[in-house]
């Protein structure tokens, strides 16, 4: 059985490996955008994958066509690459106000780890194999572990201390963002498929619309509005905010798959869409104040948009239809 994870790493591949077509739905109003290209020195392929309110942003990236992951930082101009020792490649996934970044790498085990200026720890369930994995300003850091017997749990580490997270009833859990409040969503499985969940002060909410086939939750921000994205019977990815008790459908006009990933704290969603099939070339957009803005890159074809900070500020990656690099693209201040 696929993770999640997996479930949209290979929605994302094959979104990617396509060719370019022209967007067809009708000009929208946009932002101004201005765009920056994230690429560390002698990188040759790059993904942009977190940014926090400080403009810090890390990914990971190849050395050489076919090469070695590496994880990066970049703040103010300056890239610092992200090894912990004895790794064979790494990723870095997410970063907090702190600086602090999380991520997975592989060698000698491999696991998931902390980098906190300049100091390593490794963040490893006992007797497990992590996932991807995120972190809040409170360095309390979420992710996914699979035990001996194959089976997948969430997990919190708060303090030097692992909690399990296991939706009741779930064959699988998964643990997919937290907020700066502790607050915690994900998706579980079960025999009638992949289900949302809210996990705040110790109790369990599902998070699922009415006649969804499959749930899946990317992010939620410090007022407890989550994103995420679900199929119905058509096949067809939705997306959708969660907030107060309330859905609201995040659709791009004349898109047939709309994604979200990220929201922030004023409530702006960014993600990618696809405007006539699940193999054809993808979209950046940005939610905002009802209006949706398609974010595509001058440079290239193809951007995901990852992430979103309080400022506007948008990171994800483009092809140039040779390989990937990263971006940042700024929004500017209503």
């Amino acid at each position: 059985m696929k993770s999640p994870r997996s479930i949209l790493l290979l929605q994302l591949l094959a979104a990617v490996t396509t060719s370019a077509v022209a967007l067809l739905v009708a000009p929208l109003p946009v932002f101004a955008q201005n765009y920056q290209t994230i690429d560390p020195p002698g990188s040759t392929y790059t993904i942009a994958r977190s940014i926090n309110d400080n403009g810090q942003i890390v990914g990971f990236y190849l050395d050489r066509p076919g090469g070695t992951e590496h994880g990066f930082l970049y703040n103010k101009g300056i890239y610092t690459t992200i090894d912990p020792p004895g790794s064979t490649l790494t990723i870095a996934t997410d970063i907090n106000s702190l600086g602090q970044v999380v991520g997975t790498y592989g060698g000698g085990g491999g696991g998931g780890f902390l980098y906190n200026h300049g100091t390593y720890t490794t963040i490893e369930p006992p007797g497990s194999n992590s996932g991807d994995l995120y972190i809040n300003k409170a360095g309390q850091i979420v992710g996914t572990y699979r035990d001996g017997s194959g089976v997948d749990h969430g997990f919190l580490y708060s303090q030097g201390a692992y909690t399990t997270l296991d939706y009741p009833g779930a064959l699988d859990t998964y643990a997919l963002a937290i907020n700066d409040g502790g607050q915690i969503v994900g998706s579980h499985q079960d025999n009638n498929g992949l289900h949302g969940f809210l996990y705040s002060h110790g109790s369990y909410t599902s998070i699922e619309l009415p006649g969804a086939t499959y749930t899946y939750l990317t992010s939620i921000n410090k007022f407890g509005a989550i994103v995420g994205h679900y199929n119905l019977s058509s096949g067809h990815e939705q997306g959708f905010v969660y907030s107060n008790g309330t859905y609201t459908d995040i659709e791009f006009p004349g898109a047939v798959n709309t994604v979200p990933l990220s929201i922030n704290d004023k409530g702006q969603v960014t993600g990618y869409y696809q405007t006539s099939s699940a193999i054809d070339p993808q979209h950046a957009f940005v939610y905002s104040n009802g209006q949706y803005t398609s974010i595509d890159p001058p440079a290239g074809v193809d951007p995901i948009a990852f992430s979103i900070n309080n400022s506007g500020q948008i990171v994800g990656y483009y092809s140039d239809n040779i390989t990937n690099h990263g971006f940042l693209a700024t929004l500017p201040k209503k």
